[in-house]
Order: C-alpha cells, then structure tokens, then sequence
C-alpha cells in the first residue's frame, strides 16, 4: 500500500477549490493523542490494530458534533485506520492530503476527494490500469497495478470488479493512498459486503501483513490482522479463542478478588481493569443493557 509517484494534472488546483464550506480537518495527530498514543522521537505516531475500531468511533462523534458535511484527513497513519475514519464519517465526503510540485519546483499540500464508485464486470481504468480478482470460498483478494503514473484526473476512471457481497474483499496494490481508498470506498457498501480489508505482501521491509480496516460484522472485526489473506479464517478463530479466554481470566480474578480498579473512559467505551500485581485488562463495550 506504499504511494507511487504520480503527476498531477489541472484537476488538482480545481479539486482544492471545490472544497465547500462544512468540510472539517481531521488531523491524524489529534486523532493519536485523543488515544493516549505518544509521538516517537520523529514526532510519529505508531497506530496498532486495536486502534481501527477506536479510528471509526472517533470519526464518527467528529461529523456529528462538528456537523461536518465532509472531512480532510490530514496526517500519516495505516490504510486501515484511514479507511476506519473514512468510514465513521460517512455520509460525510472524505477527502485525503497529498504532496505535489508546484510551477516552481516546490513540495505543497494539494486535498483530494475520495469517490465510490460502483463495481462492475471485470473492473476498468485509465490506460495501462490492469486489475486482477481472486475469488476463494473465504474472502475475494482484489488487486491492481499501474501501467505508470497515476494522475489525478483519471481516479473517476477506476471502476473496480464486480464481486461475490457474501464475502470480504481484500485489496492490495501500489498506488496514490487516494487511490486505495477511492477503490476500499467502492466496496464498503457494495450489496452487503461484510469487511474490506488491505494487504501488503512479504518484501524487504517486512512480512506480510493483512488487516481489516471496514466492517459490517462481528465475525471480521475493525483492525483484525494476520498474514497472508488465506490466514483469514484461523485469524478469526483465535479472535474469538483469546476473547474467551480473557473474559473468563477476568472471571477469576474478579471471584478470586485481585482487582485494585476499573476506569471507564465513556469517549472510547471502554473499560479498563487493574489488578493488584499491576497487570490490565481493556474491555471495549459496544452497548450496554441494564437487567431488570
């Protein structure tokens, strides 16, 4: 998911002008620090998988209380956690920051709206815009390549694949990060497509990582991440086995009376118990039902 050079066209300056008023900066270090993530000695912030499920609820009570009719997400982080944000904004248009060249040579920040459209057939593109499509029994694996430069004025081009809605779709490909998204928006409402998901294939900077950065149900989880995308149904499997496994250590502690605290954080509807010897457990809390 890494970018690749592109050149910019005359979209560009008219895409920065057609921000309307209501579209809100989103910044990405905001978003970290809200967290409770510290920068490293870059100023860099390193976002985890269980940071994408807490990406989507903060996007989403941004829209409302600002009443943002779009936001620019302004700042570095995972395709997932972007897609995550992109996603708890919706109906909100998104829009991405990007760097380009101006007349003069110089490096300026240029916004780009991220688009949905709709899959069809076999996918189509710009000139030299390849696809290829995967279709297993346990998710669809949805790439493609460039035949050179990507410009912006051609990312209304990109039509992805058709595919099965019954499964998750993983994408993967080397590209503009707007161009990821425009092709991750496509299918995050596509027939009832459950997840989407991005992979980074093995390479000289690291092994290969997939993660799930949209989702529509419990089984695919907001940030659940394994290898290659064959690996997705015993990741979800040890999901569920180390779900089962916390709940009922905390049982025990809880019956057994180690517990010292618990927090509850209401922006991030979680739950934060410590015990005694200093050890912790998160619980994150999708609703809360009182019995009679």
């Amino acid at each position: 998911m890494n970018e690749k050079n592109f050149t910019p066209g005359a979209q560009v300056s008219q895409e920065i002008k057609e921000i309307k008023p209501g579209i809100e900066k989103l910044s990405i270090n905001d978003f970290a620090r809200e967290i409770g993530l510290q920068p490293d000695a870059q100023g860099r912030f390193t976002f985890g998988p269980e940071h994408v499920r807490l990406a989507y609820e903060y996007a989403e009570k941004f829209v409302r209380e600002k009443h943002a009719q779009g936001i620019v997400i302004d700042g570095i982080a995972s395709p997932a956690v972007i897609a995550s944000l992109l996603h708890g904004a919706h109906p909100a248009e998104g829009y991405l920051t990007y760097m380009q060249k101006d007349a003069e040579g110089k490096m300026v920040k240029g916004e780009v709206k991220i688009l949905e459209p709709l899959p069809e057939g076999e996918g189509r593109g710009p000139e030299g815009f390849t696809w290829s499509k995967k279709e297993t029994p346990d998710y669809t694996l949805v790439e493609f390549a460039l035949g050179g430069d990507f410009k912006i004025e051609d990312l209304d081009k990109v039509i992805p694949p058709d595919v099965d809605p019954t499964k998750p779709v993983i994408i993967s490909g080397r590209g503009p990060l707007y161009l990821t998204h425009t092709i991750a928006a496509a299918y995050r409402h596509y027939k009832g497509v459950p997840a989407v998901g991005f992979y980074q294939p093995a390479s000289k900077f690291g092994p290969a990582k997939t993660e799930i950065g949209i989702s529509h149900s419990e089984e695919f989880p907001l940030g659940l991440n394994f290898g290659e995308p064959s690996e997705i149904g015993s990741a979800k499997e040890e999901y569920e086995k180390r779900i089962a496994a916390n709940l009922a250590e905390i049982k025990k502690r809880i019956e057994n009376g180690e517990v010292s605290l618990v927090e509850i954080d209401s922006k991030s509807k979680r739950i934060k118990i410590t015990l005694k010897n200093g050890e912790s457990y998160t619980v994150f809390v999708r609703e809360v039902m009182k019995g009679e």
